[in-house]
């Protein structure tokens, strides 16, 4: 007998004293091993998909982005702030930024910013007064992040500086909402020019 055959021979043999030593005569050990792993499969996937359940995370891959809900600005300016704008050429622009509270260990200092920053849009008015926010987009990856997808919104009013490289504008305090509370509705802001006797205090 060769060595390779007679290494074989002598393993076929070992494995075969091992098998009778191991399994009862029986069978009922390996079939109750059996039904042990199954069990400890069928727990362990009720688990993942109660906790997938407990935390919904939207998938994506990198560079995805979730839309945000339609809404719009309408700026109501005073006889000043519309007379002056108008005879410079100067328009008027509207910023939404979007953040909201972060997961347990998911949120980022980042003050005024609440911990997880969205990013925002920014739209000039219509011919109508209006700024429409439609087709603004934030990061998947950031969502996700969102201890709460009812993220906020704060609007800021301003001109937009293509004529006059300051501010012109003194508008009523920033909007902050949530998300769903002005998804398709348009909310109203009033401004006046700086300096104005009507401009409001802060």
């Amino acid at each position: 007998m060769s060595e390779d055959a007679f290494f074989s021979h002598r393993d076929s043999s070992t494995r075969k004293a091992h098998m009778r030593h191991f399994v009862p005569h029986n069978g009922r050990g390996r079939f109750g091993a059996v039904l042990v792993g199954r069990s400890f499969v069928f727990l362990t996937l009720v688990f993942s998909c109660s906790c997938s359940r407990t935390q919904p995370i939207a998938q994506g891959g990198p560079g995805s982005t979730v839309e945000v809900p339609q809404f719009a600005i309408a700026v109501k300016l005073s006889d000043q702030a519309e007379k002056r704008l108008r005879s410079i050429g100067e328009s008027v622009l509207v910023i939404a930024y979007f953040d909201g509270d972060a997961l347990p260990g998911q949120g980022k200092y980042s003050p005024p910013n609440r911990d997880v920053v969205l990013g925002h849009d920014e739209k000039i008015l219509d011919r109508d007064n209006v700024a429409r926010f439609y087709g603004s987009r934030v990061p998947l990856n950031d969502w996700n992040r969102l201890s709460d997808k009812d993220y906020r919104v704060t609007i800021n009013t301003v001109s937009a500086r293509k004529a006059d490289e300051n501010n012109l504008l003194d508008c009523a305090e920033p909007i902050d909402r949530k998300i769903g509370s002005i998804r398709g509705k348009t909310i109203e802001v009033r401004c006046w020019l700086i300096g104005e006797a009507a401009a409001p205090t802060k």
